[in-house]
């Protein structure tokens, strides 16, 4: 039974990587944006009503996005994409794209709320109306 377990679980993983591109070639950009988007939601989710608690706009700001280029600059630098480099380029290149990456990470974010409460004030009106 676990045998055909793990065939099937290995099979699933074929069909999401279902290209021919070498894991060498794989850039670990979406991984670590997914991971950014992820572990930020989760820190605004649990920790926002103590992080508001230190007053200061920057050191909230540097709490919540503590984890996230940490998750992102981890997942770049550990994953087999430029290893070429030596350790200073690769290390200043991974802390620079997880920069990026968090960056492009908020302004998505940004981009889906503002969408939203347009959808929001156009299909919607007197929403909440009907639950007096």
């Amino acid at each position: 039974m676990l045998n055909y377990s793990m065939k099937r679980f290995a099979t699933f993983l074929d069909w999401l990587n279902h290209h021919d591109w070498p894991p060498e070639t794989q850039s670990p950009i979406r991984a670590s944006a997914a991971a950014s988007l992820v572990s930020f939601l989760l820190i605004l989710g649990i920790d926002g009503r103590v992080v508001s608690l230190l007053g200061n706009w920057w050191a909230e700001f540097l709490v919540y996005s503590f984890v996230p280029l940490l998750l992102a600059f981890v997942i770049l630098y550990r994953s087999s994409w430029h290893r070429e480099l030596g350790a200073t380029a690769r290390t200043f290149l991974a802390a620079l794209l997880s920069t990026i990456i968090l960056g492009g990470v908020l302004i998505t974010m940004g981009i889906a709320v503002v969408l939203l409460g347009l959808v929001y004030i156009s299909h919607f009106q007197n929403f909440t109306a009907f639950h007096y």
